[in-house]
Order: structure tokens, then sequence, then C-alpha cells
């Protein structure tokens, strides 16, 4: 199928879109250095686990991650060194001549892909974690997630 220099323009500008939102939201989720849209503190460690976690509790949350087993430690930056190697090749697709709208796109569903790995595996540690916790605490970490977004 080939598409039309209009089509062709309009789907190499949604990809751009994409991307350029796909980076922001990533970088600021796993990067730490910019505050993602749902954290009320400055510069944040621990990404989305930490964002939601109130200050009188991030020591105990802190403490149960940093308990992760050498293989999760390990899984963890496997997940993150992927992350770079797939964000290096959408570069590299994003400046290749001939453009190939195609390559970019199939780098872009790989790096999502690896985003959703990540994402899956901090989901499974906040199960973990909060199982540890007492009632009281998981209330408490419950405020957490229903502030995600109130900024001050």
């Amino acid at each position: 199928m080939t598409l039309s220099p209009t089509k062709a323009r309009w789907l190499l500008g949604a990809l751009i879109v994409s991307l350029c939102l796909n980076l922001f939201l990533l970088g600021g989720h796993f990067g730490g250095f910019f505050p993602p849209p749902w954290s009320k503190h400055g510069r944040m460690h621990g990404g989305i686990i930490m964002a939601t976690v109130p200050d009188d509790l991030r020591p105990i949350i802190r403490e149960r991650l940093r308990a992760a087993s050498p293989e999760s430690k390990a899984q963890r930056e496997a997940l993150r060194q992927e992350m770079e190697s797939h964000r290096k090749r959408v570069a590299e697709a994003l400046v290749a001549e001939p453009f190939d709208p195609a390559r970019l796109t199939g780098e872009l569903e790989a790096l999502e892909l690896t985003a959703t790995s990540l994402f899956r595996r901090a989901h499974g540690r906040i199960a973990e974690i909060a199982a540890e916790l007492t009632p009281e605490q998981r209330r408490q970490w419950a405020e957490g997630w229903r502030e995600m977004g109130h900024r001050p």
C-alpha cells in the first residue's frame, strides 16, 4: 500500500508528536530529572513508586525497595539498558536518510513494549511491598495515590 504525500506528512507528524510525548513521559518516569505530572515533590527518585508515598512512609518503602533480591535488581537494570538502547534506535531512525516511517514506527513500538515491561515490574513491586505493610501504612499510601496529580 502506498501513501499519498498528504497522508505521509500527517503520519510523520503524528509519529513525531507521539515520540516527543513518549520520551518526555518516560524521561520523567524513569530518569528522575523531571518530576512526573503526578508528583507533588521536587526532584524525585524512585519513579512512580516513590511519587505516591507520603513523606513519613518514605523510609519504610525505600527500605523495602532496597531489600530487593539481586535477581530483581539485575532484571531492573537490564530493562533500563534495553530502554536506553531503544531510545538510541528511535533517534537513529529519526535522522536516517532516506527517512523510513515504518522503521521509526517499529522502533517506537519496541520502545513502548519495554516501557510497558518497566511499568508492569513497578506495579508488581507495589503489590509486593503493600502486602508487607500494616493496614494503617496502606491507608497512608492510598492517600498518596489519591493525591496523585494534585500539585500545590
